[in-house]
């Protein structure tokens, strides 16, 4: 058996193994391709774009709105100049986080807020559970999904929780004495500059399951103000597929220039020429 007849066979399973990895949906948290519950699939119809932090110094301030939500890997110092810079421009930068990364992007842009990282529950107000509580915003709710509240000297509050509302300090499900009561900032905007900066206490705020909910979409889109938004991918943690599926994408704009594209092409009759003469060949032989 030719080498030409063995190849064809291998090189047919590698493109349908990279084929199905490509068209497999994304399972990771806050993917724009995640079409479940835990997925932005639906913020991706929004016409969100996926964007690496560090290049959003070439993005237009007018046009494009960044968004890093639930972030859970450090910033680089490349990262903070980039967004500082976008800032400067007037650029506005919404980060939605909870439990993660976020205090560290607040802490290098020099803001006056800070994730509180403490439960927010609401007994009264919320769908559900109480860890699962509603806040107002401009006389409209929105839902959170575990939340947590802002700690900020300064900016405007663009959502409150509840006076019912307290954080749940031992996660016990009950109030106790010593625990803070509401109401808390959940949403809040400050001015960095020319720029602007909004704290969301909440990173499950625009998940697929969440989007739908009360007037979540519509705040997202007051608070994008016409924007499109262009999503921070660079701060998740990653599959297995989300890996491949890079690696593919990689691959594919490599394989798109011309230089490559026409390699590829003469490569490919080479081989197909190679395995129809190993064919004949064989077909002589019996």
């Amino acid at each position: 058996m030719s080498r030409a007849t063995v190849a064809a066979p291998l090189a047919l399973t590698a493109l349908t193994l990279a084929l199905l990895t490509a068209l497999y949906p994304a399972n990771v948290d806050f993917s724009l391709e995640n079409p479940s519950w835990n997925g932005m699939s639906s913020l991706a119809e929004l016409g969100a774009e996926p964007v690496n932090l560090a290049e959003a110094y070439a993005l237009d301030p007018l046009k494009y709105a960044v968004l890093v939500i639930g972030p859970s890997k450090p910033f680089s110092e490349d990262e903070v100049r980039a967004l500082k810079s976008f800032l400067a421009r007037g650029g506005l930068v919404v980060v939605a986080d909870d439990f993660g990364a976020g205090n560290q992007l607040l802490e290098a842009l020099g803001v006056p807020a800070r994730l509180s990282g403490r439960l927010l529950v609401d007994p009264l107000f919320f769908f559900n559970a109480p860890q699962l509580p509603l806040a107002s915003w401009g006389g409209r709710r929105i839902a959170l999904n575990y939340a947590t509240v802002i700690n900020a000297t300064a900016g405007r509050v663009l959502a409150w929780s509840s006076p019912f509302s307290y954080l749940d300090l031992n996660l016990n499900g009950r109030r106790d004495e010593g625990e803070p009561a509401g109401p808390f900032p959940v949403a809040v905007e400050l001015r960095v500059g020319p720029g602007t900066l909004i704290v969301v206490s909440d990173s499950s705020l625009f998940l697929n399951s969440m989007m739908g909910r009360e007037a979540n979409r519509d705040f997202l889109l007051a608070i994008l103000g016409g924007r499109r938004p262009a999503v921070d991918v660079g701060h998740w943690e990653e599959t297995p597929l989300t890996r491949a599926k890079a690696l593919l994408g990689a691959a594919w704009r490599v394989a798109r220039s011309p230089e490559v594209k026409y390699s590829l092409a003469a490569l490919a009759v080479a081989l197909s020429l190679s395995w129809g003469r190993g064919l004949a060949r064989g077909g002589k032989r019996l």
